[in-house]
């Protein structure tokens, strides 16, 4: 039996290259629009221009221009004495303004929860207590709830809820 070669059978056949496409046809049509339009136009500002009284408008136009010219190069006199005082005020006025740390110095207190069950206050108490901060429970209208604080500075609870949260300890707001 004789050796068959694969290799060549398995290659495919050459493509036919497509041929250049063929330059498109100039438009006519839309040529000889535009021609129109063009001669239409200039018809147009021939007319204008030819019409009567045109000349003597021209003339008015240019006669009147170097009058616009003159009252332009006059500038007004200046002022002898400037009438703001702005700047004046402006160096002598103090401006007051009211801090915001008068409402931070005021005491924070922190929640750290509200419950229905005094099993699941005490175990978030226990958490808050594995991070260094000491927390209490309040009952109210048979909830519990976790109360850090109070705080001498709302910064100070801030300071505690960011610690607090990077521990994933518990979500906690202070109230404004």
């Amino acid at each position: 039996m004789p050796q068959q070669d694969y290799v060549k059978a398995a290659r495919p056949a050459p493509r036919t290259r497509k041929k250049a496409n063929a330059p498109k046809p100039v438009p006519k049509l839309l040529i000889a629009a535009v021609l129109l339009l063009l001669a239409v136009f200039g018809y147009f500002l021939w007319h204008i221009s030819h019409r009567p009284g045109a000349e003597q408008l021209a003339a008015e136009a240019a006669a009147a221009q170097p009058a616009k010219t003159e009252v332009l190069d006059e500038l007004p006199q200046k002022p002898s004495k400037e009438p703001y005082t702005y700047i004046e005020e402006l160096e002598t006025k103090e401006v007051q303004v009211k801090a915001d740390e008068l409402e931070s110095k005021k005491p924070a207190t922190m929640y750290c929860g509200a419950f229905k069950t005094l099993d699941a206050a005490q175990q978030t108490k226990a958490k808050i207590a594995f991070a260094g901060l000491t927390a209490s429970i309040k009952e109210s209208s048979g909830k519990y709830r976790v109360v850090i604080g109070p705080y001498a500075s709302r910064r100070q609870a801030q300071n505690d809820k960011n610690l607090l949260k990077r521990q994933k300890v518990a979500d906690c707001w202070i109230p404004l």
